[in-house]
């Protein structure tokens, strides 16, 4: 279970970790410090399992029917084995046994048990003591307490380790109050050990795949991108800006804003709450969310100020800026200035002769934008649908 853990915490964190790169900002953000914590506590919890198998003291009923029963035996210890674990000061260590039964073969197992340091030479390689056979058919045996020096074993000689076979490990889990072996859902062998990875690995990957999953539209635009050499899509480009006014159009409800924002990595618009509404809210599109943000910065007069996302063409526009660049070539580092660009859409202001002062933009859908570097700065118009660019700081 604890490996099982394990691998979840470090899906969480894989996928928290990729959320952070395909995501906007905040991206699962929990999912890093969970997944860290999650991952540690399981890593630290197994050494210590790891440590302290084998160590889970038998049943007293278990022992007491051994006893019971006269399933008891000599037992000499050949080996003593501290394993660097202290529980309460005291050392953790592994026993190795010679155990000769009142009836059977004799033959080899191990013991892990805490030894108090008083009395480690009472535990001695050499020293005899009267165990307790846990269950038939296991090597399982505790030490019990009875005196290994009374008569009743006066006749009992265990015979040396070499010839009591091979050393035999107690029962993986411990034993039931039954006497059974407790069995794990999944073996714990060789054989069962690929299953064992592919549960644990697939438990990983469905806990990385349950935190990616909010923001798989910016994952999906991550894969797009990379065998372009980015790590996230240009959203200027035509097709990765028709996804972003989709989704921000699908989120609001209708295809009509008052004006548009385009950079590389973000989109937004302005829009009304509702199709036949005055009241506009601003929402953004960022690496495959749509985020509401509240009321918009400028409120439109009427109607007539609104347009249809479709009537943006952004690859057109796309190539304006590139056509705009070659104009400017000989004046600013156009690489610079194409890879910092963006640019606004909404309707120009309205023109009436009678009115030089009218503010309603009610004109024309054009879009606008700057090629800046360092030193200097160019402005362009053009229109929604790519035609008719005009520098207009001249």
């Amino acid at each position: 279970m604890l490996r099982l853990l394990c691998f979840i915490g470090a899906g969480i964190l894989l996928g928290g970790i990729v959320s952070a790169i395909v995501g906007p900002p905040g991206a699962a953000a929990w999912a890093v410090p969970v997944g860290i914590i999650v991952t540690v506590f399981s890593a630290v919890m197994l050494g210590i399992g790891k440590s302290l198998r084998g160590v889970s003291l038998p049943a007293p009923e278990l022992v007491t029917r051994a006893t019971d029963d006269g399933r008891l035996g000599l037992a000499r210890i050949d080996r003593l084995t501290q394993t660097g674990t202290y529980i309460n000061e005291q050392p953790l260590c592994d026993l190795e046994l010679t155990v000769q039964p009142l009836s059977g073969a004799a033959y080899r197992t191990t013991v892990r048990r805490i030894v108090q340091l008083t009395e480690i030479p009472r535990f001695q390689p050499g020293s005899t003591h009267v165990v307790a056979l846990l269950a038939a058919g296991t090597p399982d045996v505790a030490i019990t307490e009875h005196d290994a020096s009374a008569e009743i074993w006066s006749d009992t000689e265990v015979p040396p380790a070499a010839t009591a076979g091979p050393l035999l490990p107690p029962s993986s889990g411990g034993l039931t109050r039954d006497g059974s072996g407790r069995r794990p859902l999944i073996g714990m062998g060789k054989r069962s050990k690929p299953i064992r990875i592919t549960l644990f690995v697939l438990a990983g990957l469905l806990a990385g795949a349950a935190v990616v999953f909010p923001y798989r539209a910016g994952l999906a635009e991550t894969v797009a991108a990379i065998p372009q050499g980015q790590l996230h899509a240009d959203l200027r480009t035509g097709d990765s800006l028709a996804g972003a006014l989709t989704a921000l159009t699908a989120e609001i409800g209708h295809d009509q804003v008052r004006s548009i924002t385009v950079s590389s990595d973000l989109v937004r618009v302005e829009a009304p709450v509702k199709r036949d509404s005055l009241n506009v809210d601003s929402w953004y599109y960022r690496r495959g969310s749509v985020t509401h943000t509240g009321a918009g910065s400028t409120q439109p007069k009427s109607a007539s100020e609104l347009f249809s996302v479709s009537e943006l063409d952004g690859a057109a526009v796309q190539q304006a800026l590139q056509d705009a660049a070659r104009l400017v070539d000989d004046e600013i580092d156009t690489k610079e200035a194409l890879a910092d660009a963006m640019y606004s859409v909404e309707r120009t202001l309205a023109h009436d002769p009678d009115d030089p002062w009218n503010t309603d933009r009610t004109g024309p859908v054009t879009v606008n934008f700057s090629l800046s570097d360092a030193y200097r700065s160019t402005s362009f118009r053009v229109e929604a649908d790519g035609s008719d660019l005009v520098r207009t700081d001249q």
